[in-house]
């Protein structure tokens, strides 16, 4: 079935046209009119924009991209390939693809692994990001998010700021010609 159709029929099935999805998922009405048009491709689209239209839709992002491509790879994609790690340590190589996340796990302890399997979908990776932040409804998010220059809470963003480091433990993402190591990581103030 024709993916266009397929997002055409969600937003009948939620009565939305462009304008009220924009209204309703906080999405500038431009974005979403170039993106659902075809005038915007979606690797311009911000992660953030992404994730509130799919999560306003029910949707992963992993379908709504596959929903709005128009015959075009996305460049720049939701999330950078990484190496995961404890420590400075390296734990699993992890690809993040169009349509799943594939991980080379090196050392299967269980203390030092997040993921459970060889490849997940991008829902499961997006869920596992989540994990890796604050809790959404503290009530000084506002506050910390401002500390890494975001204004709303997004695990792909976040993560992106935070290398997904977390106080208990060890873990942490290191992205693509980074030297960073654990050490400078931890004296970090935005980390």
């Amino acid at each position: 079935m024709n993916k266009d159709i397929e997002l055409y029929e969600r937003l009948q099935a939620y009565n939305l046209n462009l304008h009220l999805l924009s209204k309703r998922s906080g999405v500038a009405y431009s974005t979403v009119y170039n993106l659902f048009t075809g005038r915007k491709d979606i690797g311009d689209a911000t992660s953030d924009s992404l994730y509130r239209i799919a999560r306003f839709l029910g949707m992963t992002m992993d379908e709504l991209y596959h929903s709005l491509e128009h015959n075009d790879r996305m460049d720049g994609r939701l999330f950078p390939d990484f190496l995961l790690m404890w420590g400075d340590e390296v734990i699993s190589s992890v690809q993040v693809g169009d349509t799943d996340v594939h991980i080379d796990r090196f050392i299967l302890h269980p203390v030092k692994q997040i993921f459970y399997a060889d490849t997940v979908s991008h829902f499961e990776f997006g869920e596992i990001l989540r994990r890796r932040c604050w809790d959404e409804n503290r009530p000084d998010m506002k506050t910390l998010l401002g500390m890494i220059g975001l204004n709303e809470f997004n695990p792909y963003e976040i993560c992106k700021k935070t290398h997904g480091k977390m106080v208990q433990d060890m873990t942490w993402f290191k992205f693509e010609g980074e030297t960073l190591t654990y050490a400078e990581l931890t004296r970090r103030k935005d980390a």
